[in-house]
């Protein structure tokens, strides 16, 4: 069988050509982040971390987090045969590292009745979360941290509704704006599941990459001091202006059903901040080594969003809308601003823009008079 080499990070590794092993660079940005938050993680506890990896595949992202981050024992599970024969090459010499060849499920289950607990708990799944994250709750830490990615594309940005409902327990919406509504579907999703299990979180970051969803939350114990206003609905209205909702907010009235003229719910999600900005800056004094230039150059991005502002307007669609030319975002930004509204860029969109501005007011960007 032949074998390639790759190499990533710190790391080189050895992957035969298989269709359930392989290399997917797309993902290096969120192994990136990994490794940083750990840093950064350690140094809050003063020691290293104890980790369980719950879906490793070929232990690419094993091999970087014990070589690149303060990882005092790591939990590393693949329940595909090929792919833990090929993680045992990987990492199964580091004697920090526990392998397991099960399902998820079972293992957190286990983990769960022997009241085993980490302060790492990775969660990358292929497509959805959702049917493991009630099995997690209970191997977290208090004050432990807890990283989700999700690849279901077609369900978060509206374009399969019904599986939305299914996996999230919402509505999607397909238009330009939908990476934003998936990523707050997402949260707002596990807040609610930690929330029913007596637990709350604060979101570390929550980010599209281009490729998926991550999301790394802070979890507590009780939900106290959990804020249900940051759960509530973005809608469209008629003209296209979106609005924040909250439950028992009344339903705007039409009366006539018209396709053009209806109004348009997404959620429920969540509606507050999606950034610890401190914890980003200290990710991004840690990254040191040259190899994390490009995620070094997307904190600086996260670090200038306005993430605690749920709206967002791609400048592409208005333009559509209009038939005219799209503005450069900073110019956009800057308009709003002078107009004494909040306004930022959005991460995962460079021609989007984040706002508390009124869509009449955005619009006077292509007839400011």
């Amino acid at each position: 069988m032949r074998i390639e080499t790759y190499r990533e990070g710190a790391v080189e590794f050895h992957l035969p050509q298989s269709a359930h092993v392989f290399y997917n660079p797309r993902a290096r940005l969120g192994r990136d982040l990994g490794v940083l938050a750990m840093r950064v993680e350690a140094e809050r506890l003063e020691r290293s971390l104890e980790v369980l990896e719950l879906m490793a595949g070929a232990g690419l992202r094993s091999r970087r987090y014990l070589s690149e981050a303060p990882v005092a024992h790591i939990v590393v599970n693949d329940a595909n045969y090929e792919s833990f024969a090929v993680l045992q090459r990987h990492v199964g010499d580091d004697p920090r590292a526990e392998l397991h060849n099960e399902l998820a499920q079972r293992l957190l289950s286990r983990f769960y009745m022997e009241e085993r607990r980490f302060d790492w708990v990775d969660l990358d799944p292929f497509g959805t979360p959702s049917p493991y994250v009630p099995f997690v709750h209970g191997v977290i830490r208090w004050g432990g941290l807890f990283y989700v990615t999700a690849t279901d594309a077609p369900v978060l940005c509206g374009a399969q509704r019904g599986e939305s409902l299914k996996s999230y327990d919402a509505v999607a919406a397909l238009g330009r704006e939908c990476h934003e509504f998936g990523l707050r579907i997402l949260v707002g999703f596990l807040m609610r599941r930690l929330v029913q299990a007596n637990m709350q979180a604060t979101p570390l970051f929550s980010i599209f990459d281009g490729y998926c969803w991550r999301v790394l939350l802070r979890v507590f114990k009780g939900t106290r001091h959990f804020s249900v206003g940051n759960l509530g609905f973005i809608v469209q209205m008629p003209d296209g202006e979106y609005r924040t909702a909250t439950a028992g907010t009344p339903a705007p009235v039409n009366h006539e059903w018209n396709a053009s003229t209806t109004i348009r719910w997404v959620g429920p999600l969540w509606l507050g901040p999606l950034h610890d900005h401190a914890f980003l800056g200290a990710m991004f004094k840690s990254a040191r080594e040259d190899h994390f230039d490009t995620a070094k150059r997307f904190l600086a991005r996260l670090q200038h969003e306005q993430d605690e502002l749920p709206i967002v307007y791609n400048l592409s669609t208005l333009a559509d809308r209009l038939d005219r030319s799209v503005p450069p975002t900073r110019e956009a930004i800057r308009f709003l601003r002078a107009q004494g509204y909040r306004a930022s860029n959005v991460h995962h969109s460079g021609n989007s823009i984040r706002t508390d501005a009124p869509l009449p007011v955005i619009l006077k960007l292509w007839d400011p008079r």
